[in-house]
């Protein structure tokens, strides 16, 4: 067969195909290094995971760069920046020998080539050349056994240097290369994160042992707290149940029966005991006591030297064991077992009873048994539990003795019941009366001042909610109470009182109310009125009854009422208001002559007010620039001649010129008509001595002066120091101002009267009672008033009348003038009738405008 010839081929072309082998040896190789890097590097990754600790770390890390290279010879050092030391970590050498984990300072292994990586942070490769030009230039020094070629790089972190990894070779022919040198280089920072994760791992590790051991240590600490805290628990329960059994025993053998119970809670209390000194303080009684070995234990014996009596004498707790005991036996503190001190325990505790620091007995447990064991924390319990049994006999002993005392007590309170229910009674109808007392009238029985203003406010109250229920106020002052008072006394007084509270109470309807302000004034409170005009009306009945006599024995007074009505108009009235209003009202009426009712108006407001300015300008006036004195004579009715001077005061008020009956009644009011006469006598005994008057002046005087011995007395000190005659003074008095049979001015009169003053009864006619006067007042002047004057020309009773007073007087002694003498007609009237003096326009008394025209001339 056949062959077909080969191709030949070039040497050129063999020599390019060689160098193309070579060239895919080369990738080929490269490739398995670098697949061989990359198994090195995933080995290494996955170490850092699969590690449990660093000591199984570093042999394996050792393992895989033995494989990238030489690394018979393998170390690892790490730096340390808190105390400046390096630690070998993981060392093999063939020569040298370093126990792991072993710290050097840093600055002795500075002098080394690992040092010298570390300082530097860069990889060395050794070899003499180098090695010896470092160790001539100082860098380093030559520690160890000299290799035959070394490679060393840094470990970072970040741009910190943490510590170095080093291969080293003994061995000739058996060096490391430039690629070495990188490849090392490369794998060590995967080095480093594989060291990073794992010390972070055993990092994590070691804080959770750490807190697992804090967590171990706080729930011990937990347990421990919870147990005492149960213990003190039941030692405070028990404590709070053996406080309880003071209050909840039947009796002393109930109480300690339950504190042995409650106390065998706590600890072994088989064998328990309570025993107290006796009050004879010579033996110990046992009121209670359990053991089982000496059931017939007495239940009271002498004081001796057992271990009760130990510890009363030590006066602290005891934990007596057989040991202790023998050694007290010895020491002579105890006495050895007899019939008084029972069988011998093996451990025995005993705890005192204390109160205010005396001993007064012994709790005492005790065990004959060896699987019984008392410890040092059961006397403490006990001592704890032992002073509140103390306590606890004590308050028990307290309420005993409390029941005791209680028993006794129970008999003498139910004896005092009896008495103190009376008492209370009794009490209770004082505080009735007290109360009522406090709101009603002593005398009448009529609700007070205080009372009728609560059911004024009442009423005010309900007007509010219901503005259409009216009422009214009816201020009511009775007439000629002072003279009756004066006349007959306080005791026909208060009858006077009586019977006029009595009609004014038949004159109202059972819902109203009447009270008794004081003296003779009464006001009523009129509820649920339609008008006013029921108001009126029952003022009208009022005055009606008023009008009827009161009878004193045989004789029979008269008196009168004059009755003030305000009017509820607003749901904002006010109680002071109503009650000043109806006052008003009530001084109006008894200024329109009494007897009478007003209901009060604008009008009488506008009055008050002005009658309240005229007082205040009254209480400012001076008297010897606002007041002047008018003069006029009392002629004779037949010659024409003067026979008397009389004296008016006037106000001369800016450009008026006040007549007296214009600001008199104020000055009554105000107390100021006292002055105002002192100073007008004055000036009459002036005008006596001054002018030397040969006839009498009558001088008009307030019955005020009448009242107190003191002020007659300082009338007639003013006569004395002005050194006139009494007799050329007369001293004029109102009729409607003086009171019958008043004691007191019937004796101030008669006092004047003897020191030589002339008395005049003035406005003589006005009253029905002015004969009365004249016959039992000692009155030397009578003046007719002008209105019975004028009746003389029109009525001939008037003028019978007339002649009988003229006949009367001259009976007794008595000079008659006649005043308002103003027509022909009453001057022949008078003279026919015999009176002999007399004042007048027809006797030429100047006319009101001709003596203001005289003042304002003057």
């Amino acid at each position: 067969m056949n062959k077909s010839p080969q191709p030949k081929v070039s040497p050129q072309e063999v020599a390019r195909l060689r160098k193309a082998v070579a060239r895919l040896k080369n990738i080929a190789l490269k490739y398995r290094q670098s697949e061989v890097i990359q198994k090195a590097l995933f080995r290494i990754s996955e170490l850092a995971s699969s590690a449990r600790d660093m000591s199984e770390f570093y042999p394996a890390l050792h393992a895989i760069i033995d494989e990238l290279m030489m690394a018979k010879n393998f170390f690892v050092c790490l730096y340390d920046n808190t105390d400046d030391t390096v630690k070998f970590v993981y060392f093999v050498d063939e020569y040298d020998d370093m126990p792991s984990n072993e710290q050097f300072p840093a600055e002795v292994l500075r002098q080394g080539l690992t040092g010298y990586v570390m300082r530097t942070g860069q990889p060395f490769l050794f070899n003499e050349e180098n090695f010896n030009e470092l160790v001539a230039s100082g860098e380093i020094r030559d520690l160890g056994s000299p290799p035959v070629d070394w490679l060393g790089v840094p470990l970072r972190s970040g741009e910190r240097v943490i510590g170095a990894m080093v291969v080293q070779s003994y061995t000739p022919n058996v060096g490391y290369t430039t690629n070495d040198k990188e490849l090392f280089m490369f794998v060590s920072q995967h080095i480093v994160n594989a060291l990073e994760r794992i010390r972070q791992r055993e990092f994590m590790r070691e804080e959770i042992d750490r807190q697992t051991a804090n967590l171990r240590d706080i729930n011990r600490n937990l347990e421990e707290q919870i147990a005492e805290r149960k213990r003190a628990e039941k030692l405070s329960a028990v404590l709070y149940a053996i406080s309880e059994l003071t209050n909840t025993s039947e009796n002393m053998a109930t109480f300690f029966a339950k504190l042995h119970e409650q106390i065998g809670l706590l600890m072994s209390n088989d064998n328990f005991f309570v025993a107290l000194i006796d009050d004879d303080k010579r033996h110990i009684r046992f009121p209670y006591y359990v053991d089982e070995r000496d059931q017939q234990l007495m239940d009271r014996r002498p004081l001796g030297k057992g271990m009760t009596e130990y510890v009363i004498s030590s006066n602290q707790p005891m934990f007596i064991d057989e040991a202790t005991y023998d050694r007290l036996v010895r020491e002579g503190r105890v006495e050895g077992p007899t019939k008084y001190y029972g069988s011998q325990p093996k451990q025995w505790l005993g705890s005192p009873l204390v109160i205010d620091d005396e001993v007064i007995g012994v709790l005492s447990v005790q065990t004959y048994k060896d699987e019984i064991s008392y410890k040092h924390d059961d006397l403490e319990v006990l001592n704890f539990v032992s002073q509140h049994v103390a306590v606890a006999l004590e308050r028990r002993r307290n309420a005993d003795e409390v029941k005791r005392v209680n028993a006794f007590l129970e008999k003498k309170v139910a004896e005092r019941t009896e008495e103190l229910v009376s008492e209370i009674e009794r009490r209770k109808k004082i505080e009735e009366k007290l109360f009522y007392d406090a709101h009603h009238d002593t005398l009448t029985g009529l609700p007070n001042r205080s009372m009728f203003t609560e059911r004024l406010q009442q009423a005010l109250k309900q007007k509010k909610r219901f503005p259409t229920h009216n009422f009214a106020v009816l201020f009511v002052d009775l007439d000629r109470f002072k003279d009756i008072n004066d006349s007959l006394g306080h005791s026909a007084g208060d009858e006077f009182l009586l019977e006029a509270s009595r009609r004014i109470g038949e004159c109202v309807r059972d819902n109203d109310t009447v009270a008794r302000l004081g003296g003779d004034e009464f006001v009523i409170l009129l509820s649920l009125i339609k008008h006013i005009d029921d108001a009126k009306d029952v003022a009208s009945r009022i005055i009606e009854h008023m009008r009827k006599p009161f009878v004193f024995g045989e004789s029979e007074h008269y008196s009168g009422a004059s009755v003030g009505i305000a009017e509820c108009k607003s749901r904002n009235d006010s109680a002071e208001r109503l009650l000043r209003d109806a006052d008003a009202a009530m001084y109006q009426a008894k200024g329109m002559g009494r007897g009478r009712y007003v209901v009060f108006d604008e009008s009488i407001h506008k009055d008050l007010v002005a009658s309240l300015h005229r007082e205040t300008e009254l209480r400012h006036a001076q008297f010897d620039q606002d007041f002047v004195l008018q003069q006029y004579d009392l002629v004779s009715l037949t010659t024409g001649k003067a026979q008397a001077r009389e004296v008016l005061v006037r106000w001369q008020r800016g450009d008026q010129l006040l007549t007296a009956q214009s600001f008199l009644n104020v000055a009554e009011k105000t107390g100021m008509i006292l002055q105002l006469d002192h100073w007008m006598l004055t000036r009459c005994c002036e005008i006596v001595r001054e002018e030397q008057l040969q006839v009498p002046i009558y001088v008009s005087l307030s019955t005020r002066h009448l009242y107190k011995l003191a002020d007659v007395k300082a009338l007639l000190e003013i006569v004395k120091r002005a050194g006139i005659k009494p007799g050329k003074l007369v001293f004029e008095f109102s009729e409607t101002e003086l009171s019958d049979n008043s004691k007191r001015q019937l004796t101030a009169l008669r006092t004047l009267a003897e020191a030589g003053v002339g008395l005049a009864l003035n406005e003589f006619g006005r009253s029905a009672g002015a004969l009365q006067y004249l016959l039992n007042y000692p009155f030397t002047h009578v003046k007719l008033d002008p209105r019975f004057v004028s009746e003389t020309t029109r009525s001939e009773r008037a003028k019978v009348m007339v002649r009988n007073v003229v006949n009367l007087c001259a009976e007794l002694s008595i000079t008659i003038a006649a005043a308002g003498v103003d027509t022909p007609e009453q001057l022949q009237a008078l003279r026919a009738a015999g009176v002999q003096v007399g004042v007048g326009e027809q006797l030429g008394e100047p006319t009101w405008l001709q003596l203001k025209a005289q003042q304002e001339a003057i």
